[in-house]
């Protein structure tokens, strides 16, 4: 099983710690995992244009290397920080030119897939921008899936923030984000094997 975790931050710090908690529990479990920046890669906004409902984009530029990765990858994980209550701008650049990907005969179906969110504010809009990529993944005919541990320790899916009861922290110190992390490893794991024949 090879999971592909993308870091839709433009940065290396809250959003990335918690891809890299998932990542050694993937690990752990013997399974191998590749981290990408999405910052690292030349997405250019979506035209509008309507090439790729032949099945391919009209830009040749990176989109093409974060798609096979995507398509080589049993499951993914996108890990997108909210500024402004929803994903950044490089991860909805992600999401619309990756629409070649289902017109071209839904070449992400059947992989697993979760978020990851990180917010500043407890309430800055992390649901809403997981709920922006797991429509995402729904119309790429992904399988979405949640964390089945004690709803009270962890979350459907990890949100880490960093207004803590006393004033700003790091996501490091978010208890409950860490252990979702965790707890979302061995699930993404849990279904990537149980469904890998569907992947061919």
């Amino acid at each position: 099983m090879k999971l592909l975790a993308i870091n839709g931050s433009p940065n290396k710090r809250n959003t990335l710690f918690l891809l890299e908690v998932i990542a050694e529990e993937v690990k752990k479990l013997g399974h191998e995992v590749e981290i990408i920046h999405l910052k690292d890669y030349e997405i250019r906004e979506c035209k509008g244009c309507d090439a790729c409902l032949k099945g391919e984009c009209s830009q040749k530029d990176d989109i093409y290397k974060v798609l096979e990765k995507m398509q080589e990858a049993d499951a993914i994980i996108i890990g997108a920080p909210t500024y402004f209550g929803n994903v950044p701008g490089i991860v909805k650049n992600l999401i619309d030119r990756s629409r070649m990907a289902r017109m071209g005969n839904y070449k992400l179906r059947n992989r697993v897939f979760a978020p990851v969110v990180t917010s500043g504010l407890r309430h800055g809009g992390a649901e809403y921008a997981a709920m922006s990529l797991l429509v995402y993944a729904l119309g790429q005919a992904m399988i979405p899936v949640s964390i089945v541990e004690n709803p009270i320790t962890t979350g459907t899916f990890p949100v880490g923030v960093i207004q803590g009861d006393a004033g700003w922290r790091s996501v490091k110190k978010d208890e409950i984000a860490i252990n979702s992390a965790k707890a979302l490893a061995k699930r993404i794991v849990e279904v990537a094997e149980a469904t890998k024949s569907l992947r061919g």
